[in-house]
């Protein structure tokens, strides 16, 4: 039996009728009890078997929901491989993740049906599900079949059971597998640093396709017993804080910002913006400034930075609560080994991990595969930094990547190849970060292109990368 399913079963026989998970419906809050979701897990997984897509690999493509949370956990435990894409991908990457995964079924949210009826025809084999109409008809469907709770077979823990894409680049991101027992191996680090247990909320604002959303936040919820609210609106963040009264939460550095900045417009102390309970909040993808995290952590919040990748199922290094050292990226988790490969006389070389946390490879990738490995069995990070007590220092990237205060890594060449397709009167193009946006410097050939609409082909440019 693996952990996941060790963790299903205790939690239904000890907290079935208490709420568990909840979602924003029409400007409210609605939500199921551990006992609800369990049995909804057990459904969608027998329907998933009984319509013959045992070993088979599913798409989830939608924001998230309660549905994505449950869709999640079946799949991956008694079904197959569980996938999930961005809601924000165009349909170039989605048609490509749809190749790369041999996803044979897509769960996707009506609100992307456009981009799901522009590849539809590439894909005549694979089933398109919409969740708002068919997924509560597959729940019937899958209760009629289902001789009893947990009459199911749980996948061998170390079997990749979930897919996520890392944020590499632009486009065409590389497919990480994990196991349950990578997913689940870092629990036991985080309670060594952070208490709560089933008197505590999480307010879960990112998205379930990253690893950090839905290992850290969703899944060990399971673990620990605290309820979770999802983000309905981003625009209405703080009304819904207001409401929910989180614990725990965790962010990129742009939304910590962009609280700081509200809560001095408004003149109000910043926990008391936030819903006034909070104890825990992490940070990732980049370091926030001093000052601002030094105004989180005097209104007693522990603002702890994270680092990982998807690669290491979001483990490798995470603060304890007393915070001793702002230039830290976090405190290396204590059930990995990571050290620094090749390092210079100030200590700074690529950082590397060992553990039961690092993934299982690149699926339809060997090759590359191969090569973020070395010799000795250690995932090379392509991150540059030193390890001092084991505190991590992140100084930067081998390649080409720029990390963006929205926590999304991007490659500066995909940027650049990107906006020389546009025109043929680019001659070259320097990307880089001012002032916490994505620029780009545009060098043309001769003096007479200068001249023109630059403005539509910037305005293509930006219409065809990601959101972010």
């Amino acid at each position: 039996m693996n952990e996941l399913e060790k963790f299903l079963r205790a939690d239904y026989e000890k907290w079935n009728k208490r709420e568990y998970l909840f979602e924003m419906k029409n400007g409210k809050y609605e939500g199921i009890t551990f006992g609800e979701f369990i049995e909804k897990v057990n459904y969608l997984a027998s329907y998933f078997i009984a319509n013959g897509y045992k070993d088979k690999n599913i798409g989830i493509y939608s924001p998230n929901s309660l549905a994505w949370m449950i869709s999640d956990v079946a799949i991956m435990n008694y079904v197959g491989l569980s996938i999930g894409l961005s809601k924000d991908w165009k349909d170039d990457n989605l048609d490509y993740s749809i190749k790369k995964c041999d996803i044979e079924c897509l769960m996707y949210s009506k609100e992307l049906a456009d981009q799901v009826n522009v590849v539809r025809g590439n894909f005549p084999n694979v089933r398109f599900i919409c969740i708002e109409d068919e997924f509560d008809k597959m729940l019937e469907e899958g209760k009629e079949k289902l001789t009893g709770l947990f009459t199911l077979e749980p996948v061998d823990e170390d079997k990749p059971a979930k897919i996520v894409f890392t944020s590499g680049s632009t486009s065409f991101p590389k497919a990480v597998m994990l196991s349950i027992k990578n997913i689940y191996a870092s629990y036991e680090a985080l309670a060594k640093r952070i208490q709560v247990d089933e008197n505590d909320v999480c307010y879960l604002f990112l998205p379930l396709n990253h690893t950090y959303g839905s290992i850290f936040n969703f899944l060990y919820s399971l673990v620990f017993g605290y309820s979770v609210y999802l983000t309905g609106d981003i625009k209405n963040m703080v009304q819904e804080m207001a409401m929910v009264k989180p614990t725990v939460f965790c962010a990129v550095p742009l939304v910590y910002l962009k609280f700081y900045e509200a809560a001095n417009a408004y003149n109000v102390p910043l926990k008391a913006l936030l819903g006034g309970r909070l104890k825990y909040l992490f940070v990732g993808g980049s370091n926030l400034p001093h000052d601002i995290r030094k105004v989180y952590m005097d209104q007693g919040m522990h603002l702890m930075n994270a680092y990982a990748l998807s690669e290491t199922a979001s483990g490798f290094a995470i603060d304890y609560p007393e915070v001793d050292d702002m230039d830290s990226a976090g405190t290396v988790l204590e059930y990995v080994d990571a050290k620094v490969i090749d390092p210079d006389e100030d200590g700074i070389g690529e950082l590397a991990i060992k553990g039961p946390n690092v993934f299982h490879g690149y699926y339809g990738d060997e090759e590359i595969t191969r090569r973020v490995f070395n010799k000795d069995g250690y995932y090379l990070t392509g991150d540059l930094g030193k390890i001092v007590n084991n505190k991590v220092y992140v100084k930067g990237r081998k390649d080409t990547m720029i990390v963006l205060i929205n926590g999304e890594n991007v490659s500066s060449k995909r940027i650049a190849d990107k906006v020389k397709e546009a025109d043929p009167r680019i001659a070259s193009v320097k990307v880089y970060v001012r002032d916490e946006l994505l620029t780009c410097d545009i060098f043309v050939n001769g003096k007479e292109n200068m001249e023109g609409d630059w403005q539509q082909v910037i305005d293509k440019v930006n219409d065809n990368l990601s959101k972010y």
